[in-house]
């Protein structure tokens, strides 16, 4: 069994580019590098909405990329998103 998280992002179209830089360049690589780790995904809508699919071995594995991913937002993205994310997770 696998366990997911998707954290849904909104923002202004304009930054889609940047978000999307920072999701696949920055986070991407410190999430891969955790345990359990299997596989990340970015998705960005093109209208000021965007989503992260990360999939894990356990629950915990895929709760403590919460943590890894707010330390991303306020460190690179603070200005872009102003909102924190709608998650939703669970098993695969």
């Amino acid at each position: 069994m696998a366990y997911g998280i998707i954290r849904i992002y909104e923002y202004e179209a304009k930054n889609g580019d940047i978000i999307a830089d920072v999701a696949r360049n920055v986070f991407g690589p410190i999430v891969a590098a955790e345990e359990g780790f299997h596989e990340f995904h970015w998705i960005d809508s093109g209208d000021g909405e965007g989503a992260s699919m990360a999939i894990f071995d356990t629950k915990e594995a895929a709760e403590a990329s919460t943590f890894l991913a707010g330390g991303v937002v306020h460190e690179r993205l603070a200005e872009y998103l102003p909102k924190p994310p709608r998650i939703i997770e669970g098993k695969i």
